[in-house]
């Protein structure tokens, strides 16, 4: 992946693009937190994470295994588009019907009505997977960053005016609603082919195989992802659970920003390569570059986030910053996993990942109903450590569908976990001895400052290969942003 250049390319987009869009839904989400109270946070990210698991289970297999597929045919994206439009309309009409039970069954029946407008989603979200897909599939990362970037500035703007005129939870449920119309608007805008939508028997049963095991991973990895929301909302009840969103917010906005535009690149570039021998040498190489970009990102965030929540969000919410620093190692182990994932799909093994996922599912449960009287810490606690549990199982299998072996993955991910350990060993010396009253903004961008240059010293001394890689991929991303003119699909 890193090795080639086109790919290269599409990664920056796909980072640009996810970065970008990231940054700004953080930045207006940062806005509206100071006009929203906690618990209409709290009230919302319960309706969006139940949105969120159908989505998974339902729309997003269907998207995975299209693009995924070696060899594409306009067909194969007629019926997509017709099985996914058709998922979305009836999905959106049970969750809308269904709001009240679900809500009382997982202890928050305020956030029925939140929950009812939000349904509308799925519909979008199905009218919109295809068109992603082909864009997706045809490399086209340039032109998902600027729908990203576009649905996301009129979105975002759409929710900070509701929020200033007082609609407080419904400012966050606008602004959901307008991303999403805006983004399914640019996604059918900037896709060249125009779909002639067809669905037979034979076209249902055939994507239920290809599937199947997908979704019962996505069950299985909902179960990892939200769950924990979901005993936040039910023991802590919606302040504390929008507390708990904030921190998770935050973390959701590095993962899309890496992990996510990794797994794109990574899904399409696993499947043009024929293979096993080359796709295992692919494959340790997407782990090192992964764990380059994104240990120190996530080590420093867990070692500032008091300094990044108070700059951010403010005195009110300092209760983020030690549910920030707990669930960060489960950022890094997620941008890990997501490169096993593409491989196991590529490979037809998705059995495997949705075995893992099952695995780690069910320890989520079970320790999550331990911990919970504890506290939001622990709970986040918890997510991190069952998170280390799922990923060398996930890897593993991957390593084996590949012909490859764990010293393999050691001796990809060592030198960047090494450079991030002196990285934090420095941290925690510079934080001793910076001024006791420097300001918040301050003691932040000084920590930044030092830990990036700790980090990139100690990785030039490692591995000068992996660190001409990371300032390669920073230098290609600076001279893309000077030359959008120039086609990156």
């Amino acid at each position: 992946m890193v090795s080639n250049a086109k790919t290269a390319r599409n990664a920056v987009w796909a980072v640009l693009g996810q970065g970008g869009g990231q940054i700004l839904s953080l930045v207006s989400f940062l806005i509206i937190a100071r006009f929203v109270s906690q618990a209409s946070f709290g009230l919302v990210a319960v309706s969006l994470a139940s949105i969120e698991i159908v989505r998974r289970i339902l729309i997003d297999p269907i998207t995975y295994a299209l693009t995924a597929k070696t060899d594409v045919t306009e067909h194969d994206y007629n019926v997509s588009l017709a099985l996914l439009a058709l998922l979305g309309a009836l999905t959106s009409a049970a969750m809308f019907l269904l709001a009240g039970p679900l809500t009382t069954l997982i202890g928050t029946p305020a956030a029925a009505p939140p929950l009812r407008a939000l349904s509308l989603l799925l519909f979008a979200y199905g009218l919109a997977g295809t068109h992603g897909a082909w864009l997706v599939r045809n490399m086209r990362f340039r032109s998902l960053a600027l729908r990203s970037a576009i649905s996301v500035v009129v979105g975002g703007g759409i929710g900070i005016a509701m929020a200033l005129n007082g609609f407080e939870m419904w400012s966050l449920v606008g602004q959901q609603l307008a991303i999403n119309l805006i983004s399914l608007v640019a996604l059918w805008f900037y896709t060249d082919w125009r779909p002639r939508p067809t669905l037979r028997w034979t076209d249902v049963k055939s994507t239920y195989h290809a599937i199947r095991h997908i979704s019962l991973s996505a069950v299985w990895t909902s179960i990892g992802n939200d769950v924990d929301l979901f005993f936040a909302s039910a023991w802590f009840g919606p302040a504390m659970t929008g507390i708990y969103n904030a921190a998770k917010r935050i973390m959701l906005s590095a993962t899309l920003m890496l992990v996510h535009a990794i797994s794109a690149v990574t899904l399409s570039a696993f499947a043009n390569l024929q293979d096993d021998d080359h796709r295992c040498r692919e494959f340790c190489g997407g782990l090192s570059f992964t764990s380059a970009i994104t240990a120190p990102a996530f080590a420093g965030m867990a070692a500032t986030a008091p300094e990044i929540v108070q700059v951010i969000l403010g005195d009110r919410w300092a209760a983020v910053a030690p549910i920030l620093s707990a669930l960060a190692l489960s950022g890094y182990l997620l941008s890990l996993g997501v490169i096993a994932t593409s491989a196991l799909l590529v490979v037809n093994r998705s059995h495997l990942d949705s075995l893992s996922s099952a695995v780690a599912a069910a320890a989520n449960i079970i320790i999550f109903l331990a911990v919970v009287r504890f506290g939001a810490v622990a709970l986040a606690i918890t997510v991190s450590m069952t998170a280390s549990l799922l990923v060398p199982i996930r890897l593993g299998f991957a390593l084996r569908a590949l012909g490859g072996k764990w010293r393999d993955a050691w001796d990809a991910l060592l030198p960047s976990l090494s450079a991030t350990g002196i990285m934090l060993g420095g941290l925690l010396i510079a934080r001793a001895v910076l001024p006791a009253g420097l300001p918040a903004i301050g003691q932040l961008a000084a920590l930044s400052a030092i830990g990036a240059l700790l980090y990139l010293i100690a990785l030039r001394l490692l591995s000068k290969t992996l660190f001409d890689l990371v300032l390669g991929a920073v230098g290609l991303a600076r001279s893309h942003r000077a030359a959008v003119a120039t086609p990156a699909e």
